[in-house]
């Protein structure tokens, strides 16, 4: 007798709920990585305008310590924040490590903050730390004195209209003294000024 079903086997289909589940089901929605945040770049002062995005100067952990290394270590941490103060306008990282009877420090405080509030802005005046140096010899008034060779970026002074207000040039390397006391784990400037005044 001819078969009625064609010359070929005959295909076997699997009817469980399983299969039929699985053959019907969509595919799981592809999945993609988060775009990670773009990294703010740090742009400098122009004459069009402020700096941008300016590192926040971060205190090193050797700075903590009660020891000569960590005196020096604080007074080149110290001249950073003052560098930042006069690139952003900002001098709370400054004002965070310094007694507010240090007059030259609040001078520069007041100075910055009004500036830039008056809608000026100043470039340049970062502070270059040649070296620090410290006998660690503790003074009868309970302080510590480091002596900094430092040199301070050219300062230009911009008005909210963008004219120049003053420009003063890079100045020459000379020596500063920094002086601070250290209590409740950490460090504290009281002075930092010119050690000659010429």
């Amino acid at each position: 007798m001819a078969s009625c079903s064609g010359g070929g086997p005959p295909i076997a289909v699997d009817t469980t709920p399983a299969a039929s589940a699985a053959a019907s089901s969509p595919a799981p929605p592809t999945t993609h990585a988060p775009t990670p945040t773009p990294k703010p770049v740090y742009k400098p002062a122009t004459a069009d305008g402020p700096a941008q995005n300016v590192p926040v100067p971060v205190l090193p952990a050797k700075a903590k310590e009660f020891s000569k290394a960590g005196l020096e270590a604080f007074a080149t941490y110290w001249y950073s924040t003052l560098g930042y103060a006069y690139e952003t306008g900002d001098a709370t990282p400054m004002m965070a490590i310094t007694d507010t009877e240090c007059t030259t420090c609040t001078g520069v405080r007041d100075m910055v903050t009004t500036w830039y509030g008056e809608g000026g802005w100043i470039r340049g005046g970062q502070m270059i730390v040649y070296s620090s140096t410290s006998t660690f010899y503790k003074t009868p008034d309970d302080t510590y004195q480091a002596v900094l060779m430092i040199q301070q970026k050219q300062v230009t002074s911009y008005k909210a209209d963008k004219t120049i207000d003053s420009d003063l040039p890079k100045t020459d390397a000379r020596a500063d003294i920094l002086v601070a006391t250290y209590e409740q784990g950490h460090w504290t400037t009281h002075k930092a000024e010119h050690l000659t005044k010429d």
